[in-house]
């Protein structure tokens, strides 16, 4: 027998003395302990057990015990790191108001000493972005949604952006914009990212997206979510791969069914899922959709889908109250733009028209007319110009931006210039 279970027999063997003594003093009659000698099986350390994986005395462990608990977005973003579960306590938050006292106390310095977030600033505002944080898990302090919400107030800001993050989870609280009305960011915005988790979440417009998913793989897995009253729709896909499944989710009250790429690599599954009617249009008759005991909206009623854009009819549009702004290339990073009207600059005959643009990161962006699209870079030519070359057609195009005093910094306007043509977005 080894030397180390020689000790424990002697140790158990005293053990059992001390306790049979203790017993006949005080009178209780407990049954003898026996007096045979251990066994080796029975003198080796205890094997851990579920409760205690350590093998120790610490107590049952429980996933709970592991999370880090905060009430405040000071705190709740300085835990963000990889594998972090970070539980918000009930309660509303508006991540603007931390993000622009740290950005005047630090400004880039900020940046510089975090590893796994980073404060970006857009046109009208700032936004945070998560990178790099494998596994980090977000939960809401209440099993009710509604009860746990972070909000922002910048138009061209996502409530959340995630670059590069593989196996993200979001649960069990409410994302949105301050104000509901015309937005230029999303509300989860996933870039280079892979299996994402939402549950139990309600994200509302006025985001672009509920969630916006650019250049992800791997799996979307949405359960008992709500995705509302977005600017364009619950979701846009990018050239992403992977099985997105929504479960028990409710896609409603959006101004259309968003953007969505046919990819061959990627699969959708809906499974008991509600659909209101602009939604139901653009995922009731896809090709690439499986749908298990869905509720469809009516794919031929709208009655709510010019309202976005009535105050910018022809009519009602005066470009002489517009006022030219500066920008950069940063301006223009990660926003998406609406066009409502085009206009031949030297006869003033306008005419309505649907188009799109998308600016990414790093000079490339996308024009869409028609549902065709086509690639593009981006540069700076001035303070107050870019300009675009189509990849495909070879075309050139300046972009001017300009707002309107009367409406406050909220709302921005690009004129995409082509010769004598000037194509307005909003």
């Amino acid at each position: 027998m080894k030397k180390r279970n020689i000790l424990i027999c002697t140790l158990l063997m005293g053990a059992v003395l001390t306790a049979c003594g203790e017993e006949q003093e005080s009178g209780r009659g407990r049954r003898p302990e026996s007096t045979a000698e251990p066994t080796e099986e029975a003198a080796k350390d205890p094997e851990p057990t579920e409760a205690d994986p350590a093998g120790g005395d610490s107590g049952e462990k429980t996933p709970a015990d592991n999370k880090i608990h905060v009430d405040n977005m000071e705190d709740f973003i300085e835990a963000i790191a990889p594998g972090a579960q970070i539980e918000l306590a009930a309660g509303q938050y508006n991540l603007s108001d931390y993000l622009g006292s740290a950005w005047a106390a630090e400004g880039e310095a900020w940046n510089d000493r975090h590893d796994y977030v980073e404060i970006r600033d857009v046109y009208d505002g700032l936004e945070l972005v998560i990178k790099d944080a494998d596994g980090l898990e977000l939960y809401g302090g209440a099993s009710d949604p509604l009860q746990t919400e972070i909000v922002t107030d910048p138009r061209y800001a996502s409530v959340l952006n995630f670059d590069d993050c593989k196996n993200v989870h979001v649960m069990s609280m409410t994302l949105g914009h301050t104000d509901r009305g015309d937005c230029s960011g999303d509300v989860l915005y996933f870039e280079d990212c892979r299996d994402v988790y939402v549950d139990n979440a309600d994200l509302y417009g006025c985001g672009v997206y509920g969630i916006d998913m650019d250049h992800c793989e791997g799996v979307l897995q949405c359960h008992d979510c709500r995705i509302h009253d977005c600017a364009y729709g619950p979701l846009m896909n990018w050239d992403s791969e992977g099985v997105w499944t929504f479960t028990r989710c409710e896609l409603v009250d959006s101004a259309s069914g968003g953007y969505f790429q046919e990819e061959d690599g990627l699969q959708l599954i809906f499974d008991r899922c509600t659909f209101g009617d602009r939604e139901t249009e653009n995922f009731m008759y896809r090709s690439d959709t499986q749908t298990n005991d869905c509720t469809w909206g009516d794919p031929t009623n709208y009655p709510d889908y010019e309202e976005p854009v009535e105050y910018m009819l022809p009519e009602e549009f005066h470009t002489d109250e517009l006022q030219v702004v500066a920008f950069d290339e940063y301006v223009l990073e990660y926003t998406f733009w609406n066009a409502f009207v085009i206009t031949d600059e030297d006869t003033g005959e306008t005419k309505e028209m649907d188009a799109w643009l998308s600016f990414e990161d790093q000079g490339n962006g996308m024009k869409i007319d028609d549902l065709d699209y086509e690639y593009f870079t981006y540069e700076m030519d001035s303070d107050y110009s870019a300009k675009i070359h189509m990849n495909d057609s070879g075309k050139e195009y300046s972009v001017i931006l300009y707002s309107n005093p009367n409406e406050g910094d909220a709302t921005m306007y690009l004129q995409l210039m082509d010769g004598q043509n000037g194509t307005w977005y909003y």
